[in-house]
């Protein structure tokens, strides 16, 4: 089964770090990397990869020692490192393959079995009605991390005048009555709540 991992960093030289790291992934044919600015904090990025196994993972890392990866991307700071699963989706494996804009939700959670349950209810209910709308969901846990109860929902949106609505309107303009029944019993489980929107750089695929 595929994992991931999912870096928060800092950075000194953002565009320093936009233009070696592509060149990078570029240069490696890598399809499994996301890159995502934040919208209000253009120093931050979200760096995410997807690998199919550990001898990929293993591989990939050794491609990015030998090139000196993290000694030419201009200096900064890992804020969080996490390795994470995939556990409810709406997409299979593609959720960030097409965006324009990735919206990320969550944070500690007081009991993530029963998110997780309630979560595959709403992606059941409105999964393909968000795709329709162009928003790719799904929800993440973590294998690592500190601290280990967090989780996080993901929505891939692939275009400005979506991401303008989920910005004004919020996610109850796409939600259905049947799931907005349901979010109001899945949000009191988490104990911290965090958002973040980031602009994509790169996409996976």
């Amino acid at each position: 089964m595929a994992f991931g991992i999912v870096r928060l960093y800092s950075s000194l030289e953002p565009q320093k770090l936009i233009d070696v790291t592509n060149e990078h992934l570029d240069k490696n044919n890598r399809k499994n990397a996301y890159i995502g600015r934040s919208i209000t904090r253009p120093n931050m990025f979200i760096l995410g990869s997807r690998y199919e196994n550990l001898e990929e993972k293993e591989d990939q890392d050794n491609e990015n020692r030998t090139a000196g990866l993290v000694s030419k991307i201009g200096g900064g700071e890992f804020r969080d490192i996490s390795l994470i699963k995939v556990v409810n989706s709406n997409s299979e494996g593609k959720g960030l393959n097409s965006n324009s804009y990735l919206a990320l939700f969550g944070g500690e959670n007081s009991n993530i079995k029963k998110t997780t349950e309630l979560s595959k209810k709403i992606i059941s209910i409105d999964g393909q009605s968000f795709l329709d709308e162009g928003i790719t969901m799904f929800q993440t846990v973590l294998i690592t991390g500190i601290p280990m109860n967090r989780t996080f929902i993901w929505h891939g949106i692939n275009s400005y005048e979506t991401a303008n609505k989920f910005i004004n309107e919020g996610l109850d303009a796409f939600h259905s009555e049947e799931a907005k029944k349901i979010i109001p019993e899945v949000l009191p489980l988490w104990t911290t709540k965090n958002r973040g929107i980031f602009k994509t750089i790169r996409n996976m695929g």
